[in-house]
């Protein structure tokens, strides 16, 4: 069987946004740059109001987008990620393409969809419990169990526990230091960010062995335990 990771996301607070298009845009462009290089089978695209859809062929790919939108979005806007495990199926007929640029794609259905509802309405309620810095989480539906050997189960445990220190973590990072973590997650160069960010290239470094330090090892654990999930059917 064939496993898909389906992503929902949504802008946070969005109704107390006082430029609602001007925050879309904001959203679409931070999405754009996330999804650069990463193995998606279906980029970003908006749905209704103010949702956000995304197929990733990878676990690995689909939590590096989230934590490369989470640090790259602008001060004052946040997105909420639920990423769902399962099967797609698409249904005939298209949808047009979104206002950030996204292609028309096909209508799609199934349980990975259904997990990264679950997932999504999980991490509102994480916030609505007051942890405000919870924006991502996962899900796995039984689907993805089959023939898994119940690998996925003690994952999906371990993977949230993760994602709540590492949204903790960006949470509390100034918006410098978000723009810089972004590059190194991206793969640029201390020195490329230094540039970028008018500081010197021992600043950055400073910075990756202090402050970001957790985060780059966090994303590490994350990317092993979703390597080790192996690509489509498991491993």
């Amino acid at each position: 069987m064939d496993v898909s990771y389906a992503l929902i996301a949504d802008i946070v607070g969005s109704r107390e946004l006082p430029d609602r298009r001007l925050a879309q845009q904001a959203v679409y462009e931070a999405l754009g740059r996330a999804a650069e290089g990463l193995a998606l089978t279906q980029r970003p695209y908006a749905t209704v109001g103010d949702e956000l859809q995304a197929v990733s062929a990878t676990l690995a790919d689909a939590l590096a987008l989230t934590v490369r939108t989470h640090l790259l979005l602008p001060e004052g806007l946040g997105l909420r990620f639920g990423v769902g495990v399962g099967t797609i199926s698409e249904i005939d007929g298209v949808v047009e393409g979104s206002p950030g640029g996204a292609a028309a794609h096909p209508i799609q259905d199934g349980s990975a969809w259904w997990a990264a509802r679950e997932a999504i309405e999980r991490a509102h309620a994480l916030q609505d419990e007051g942890r405000s810095y919870a924006r991502t989480w996962l899900r796995i539906h039984s689907d993805a169990e089959n023939g898994s050997g119940g690998k996925w189960g003690e994952r999906e445990g371990l993977v949230n526990s993760l994602l709540i220190l590492r949204d903790q973590t960006v949470f509390r990072f100034q918006p410098r230091q978000r723009r810089m973590m972004a590059g190194l997650l991206m793969g640029a160069t201390q020195v490329e960010v230094a540039r970028r960010e008018k500081v010197s290239q021992q600043a950055v470094s400073d910075f990756a062995r202090g402050a970001g330090s957790s985060l780059l090892e966090v994303q590490k654990i994350l990317d092993g335990v979703a390597a080790r999930s192996g690509r489509g059917g498991g491993e």
